[in-house]
């Protein structure tokens, strides 16, 4: 994309849409999810989606001795990495 700011607007679209995506696939058939973005451009910011951890989805896929979750709390949090 030639424009910075068109760039940023498409990134925070298709970002939202993304996540919603996530959330719905958590809440409909109980899918443990984790997304980790990078901004675009200069501002270099990370956004995760997660459920129920970023950290014990990724623990589990490299294959360490984690516990199942509680699966107390369903959430979406922002990371910003600067």
């Amino acid at each position: 994309m030639e424009n910075e700011s068109n760039l940023q607007v498409t990134f925070s679209k298709r970002r939202a849409g993304h996540f919603k995506k996530a959330s719905e696939l958590c809440t409909l058939c109980g899918a443990e999810i984790a997304i980790v973005v990078f901004s675009p451009g200069k501002a270099n910011k990370v956004y995760s989606f997660d459920h129920p951890s970023v950290e014990l989805l990724v623990d589990r896929f490299l294959g360490r001795d984690i516990p199942p979750p509680n699966n107390e709390g369903r959430h979406n949090h922002l990371l910003m990495n600067h």
